[in-house]
């Protein structure tokens, strides 16, 4: 039943992108008049990290956007898509954002493939596994350039361009700042996303090479939560009752809201140190309460934004960005939350 649903799934994503760019083909669009990148603005609390070259296309140019929508994460991600498209419209661009409810790396191939068929200019996609590097190549040898956001691939030779944090790096930080906190003593469980996706993958190991360096820190348990707010929920409170002497969990996807929730309804949240990544809406009151003591932030709307522009600028003038762009991020705690994003509050 599960692989018929995905298949359906798949089969109205392809429709939904073949039918775009058959329709961006198929007529010629009338155009507002382009506003310069100069007088461009960015929303509110937002920094744009590329800005698109003054340029009309001649010919209506199609970049298909596919992007992980299981969690906050995506809708903040989105957002950045969604401002691209808009900004871009008037340069006779069409981005066609698709909203993928998985993590199946055949659902993935599939929309690639769709994509290259299709047509589109250029690909925009979510890093999900190494085993889209066959299709990547696949688009790279069809002239259609690729660039991936979020987890970085092994294989670097087949996709043009890269933006994010860096997984390992990421869970090093904030498995740094958890034994920190720890005061490096005590028992620690991990709450992964997947563990068949390799951003998620690249946190977690990133954590545990700062964990397991300390005798005093003991890794009790590492589970699934399949990247979801009710799935951290239920693991956290697992994880509260199976070991009662917990002093820490670390959240490498999505969820933490979850987590914090359950801490909350233990009554464990002063002697449990939660720590996680991104600074969402959804989030924010934990971190200023002191729920979760700290969290990495990564720019999720610069890395559903930036890749697209900066696709549109290789399209116009053939000069490429950066192989990789990363996104240090910034560590966020009760302490500073408001000054960094007072947006939220």
């Amino acid at each position: 039943m599960k692989r018929i649903i995905v298949l359906v799934i798949t089969i109205v994503m392809v429709m939904s992108l073949v039918g775009t760019a058959f329709a961006a083909g198929g007529r010629a669009r009338e155009l507002a008049p382009m506003t310069p990148a100069a007088q461009i603005q960015a929303p509110p609390g937002k920094t744009l990290l590329s800005l698109p070259v003054d340029q009309v296309s001649e010919r209506p140019l199609r970049i298909a956007a596919l992007m992980m929508q299981t969690n906050p994460f995506g809708v903040a991600l989105l957002e950045g898509q969604r401002f691209a498209q808009q900004i871009l419209a008037d340069r006779n661009v069409l981005v066609s954002t698709v909203a993928v409810p998985g993590w199946d790396v055949v659902q993935w191939t599939t929309l690639i493939d769709s994509s290259i068929a299709a047509g589109y200019d250029a690909i925009v996609t979510f890093g999900v596994s190494n085993a889209l590097d066959p299709v990547i190549r696949r688009a790279r040898d069809a002239g259609i350039p690729v660039f991936l956001f979020n987890s970085q691939l092994n294989e670097p030779r087949f996709h043009l361009a890269w933006y994010g944090q860096g997984g390992f790096d990421g869970g090093r930080q904030v498995g740094q700042r958890l034994a920190s906190l720890l005061n490096y003593q005590g028992q620690v469980a991990i709450i992964t996303g997947e563990f068949t996706s390799i951003g998620h993958e690249q946190r977690r190991l990133g954590a545990l090479s700062v964990l397991e360096r300390h005798p005093g820190i003991t890794v009790v348990g590492q589970v699934e939560n399949h990247d979801t707010i009710e799935g951290a929920f239920a693991r956290t409170q697992e994880f509260i009752s199976a070991f009662p002497n917990l002093r820490g969990i670390y959240v490498t996807a999505g969820g933490p809201s979850g987590a914090a929730r359950a801490l909350l309804e233990a009554g464990a949240q002063d002697r449990i140190i939660l720590v996680c990544h991104d600074v969402l809406p959804e989030v924010a009151g934990y971190i200023d309460r002191g729920i979760i003591r700290a969290a990495l932030d990564q720019d999720p709307f610069n890395q559903g934004y930036q890749p697209i522009v900066d696709a549109f600028n290789y399209l116009m003038t053939g000069v490429r960005p950066p192989a990789e762009t990363f996104y240090e991020g910034a560590m966020v705690t009760p302490a500073n939350i408001r000054q960094l994003f007072p947006g939220l509050f």
